[in-house]
């Protein structure tokens, strides 16, 4: 397991499952930054295509990953005591420019961009997992894994949620706008009140003030950022435990 600390914040956060998806070319580009392919399931381009925001599809589709790999015992029975975080550079984008231009013809109405905003990508998580706490979306360019990490964090410390469920998700579309290269990540995070183990566990300390600071730039034409590759790493050790013990 990979055991968080923050700076500042009784206890630690425990993440106890993770999963990564990402396109065939993103595939190809984590394997590039040492996380191995082995660790990520490859989503077919078609299966990110339809009605919904890719994006949120990636994000969905992640959320039924995680889902069938967790181990039996950890769902929590009440829906209103698991939480939703995610991190989006690009969001679904799709879904915002298309409410804006039907906003502008006067076929939409302002309140109701809660349901195209970029919040739609931690809701279509949260429908999947059954969660029916807080659905938050950590948006813009610099927006990181640890970041979403630490607004669940601040809910698991409060007592206001027992199961947190921490993600990223990247869609960088191609020059035509129909397809494109993405990534989803998520994991499911606990608190841990007493002192832990660390013998056998990936233990990370992190500052709240440094999870915001500009990280760089995007990669040339759009490609992953700085971003994107950190959330892999993030879970890339508890995933490498969780391939290890299986083939025990």
């Amino acid at each position: 397991m990979t055991t968080v600390f923050f700076h500042g914040l009784r206890g630690a956060f425990r993440l106890r499952s993770a999963v990564v998806l990402a396109t065939p070319g993103f595939r190809a580009d984590l394997s590039q930054d040492h996380v191995p392919e082995a660790l990520v399931t490859e989503v077919a381009a078609r299966d990110v295509r339809g009605k919904q925001d890719p994006a949120s599809l990636l994000g969905a589709l992640a959320a039924r990953e995680l889902t069938a790999a967790s181990p039996a015992g950890y769902d929590d029975a009440d829906p209103f005591s698991r939480g939703v975080f995610v991190s989006t550079r690009r969001g679904n984008q799709r879904s915002v420019r298309a409410f804006a231009g039907a906003l502008a013809a006067g076929r939409r109405s302002p309140s109701t961009f809660s349901v195209a905003g970029y919040n739609i990508v931690a809701q279509s998580t949260a429908r999947e997992l059954a969660a029916r706490g807080p659905s938050v979306v950590l948006a813009g360019q610099r927006a990181t894994l640890d970041g979403a990490l630490f607004l669940a964090a601040l809910r698991l410390g409060s007592g206001a949620i027992r199961t947190g469920y921490v993600g990223h998700v990247t869609w960088l579309p191609d020059a035509t706008g129909r397809s494109g290269e993405g990534l989803a990540v998520l994991a499911a995070v606990e608190h841990v009140d007493s002192a832990v183990s660390v013998s056998e566990q990936h233990v990370v300390a992190l500052a709240p003030a440094d999870l915001y600071a500009p990280r760089g730039t995007d990669g040339p034409g759009g490609a992953p950022a700085a971003e994107d590759f950190a959330a892999a790493h993030r879970v890339a050790p508890l995933l490498a435990d969780a391939r290890t013990a299986g083939v025990r």
